[in-house]
């Protein structure tokens, strides 16, 4: 699979792990304490290493996330429900020709952690993937940083970003932003462009 092609499958689920926390912490579950949140994602199913971020939340954050979840997707189920004390997430979803069905499981307390794994399965394959497992681990680190605003991401070797801007923006912004992305990932990596 070419590198773009990776780059924007791993965004696109770096984002849909991020709304799947936020879903879940939204809902049934307690919501993210405000501050600054370390999160790590694993992904299996792409030829990435571990992603790690960290981001500025308040409540309207987690809720304008929540509220996006999907929009870039047309789906017809998006659930989430508490199962003793672990949440499960469900997802049939549809990004053009494929339909893409996501399950996962959260636990934790959403103040102080919380970790998950979703697995996705494309149908007819999305660039070549069948499937996708994310294992996610969160933990607030206290604070935002100076200087810091609600909304703001930073993804280790993929730079910054606001993602109550990133969600506010329309879709050309949004494929602009992804490009960048990509490019500041492709030029660290040393990859052809």
């Amino acid at each position: 699979m070419p590198t773009a092609a990776r780059l924007n499958i791993a965004g696109a689920s770096l984002l849909l792990a991020l709304a799947a926390a936020a879903n879940a912490a939204s809902q049934d579950a307690p919501k993210r304490r405000p501050g600054l949140w370390q999160q790590t994602v694993t992904t299996t199913g792409l030829a990435i290493p571990p992603q790690s971020m960290s981001m500025c939340t308040d409540e309207k954050t987690n809720d304008l996330i929540t509220a996006r979840a999907g929009e870039s997707q047309s789906c017809e189920r998006q659930s989430v429900r508490r199962d003793g004390s672990a949440f499960v997430v469900d997802a049939l979803c549809r990004s053009g020709s494929t339909t893409i069905r996501t399950q996962g499981r959260f636990s934790g307390d959403f103040s102080t952690r919380y970790s998950g794994e979703l697995r996705s399965t494309f149908e007819p394959p999305l660039q070549g993937m069948k499937e996708m497992s994310q294992k996610i681990d969160a933990r607030w680190v206290g604070a935002c940083k100076p200087g810091q605003k609600p909304g703001d991401v930073v993804m280790e070797g993929m730079g910054g970003m606001n993602m109550n801007e990133m969600m506010n923006a329309d879709p050309k912004k949004m494929q602009e932003m992804m490009r960048q992305m990509q490019q500041m990932q492709q030029m660290q990596q040393g990859a052809p462009r």
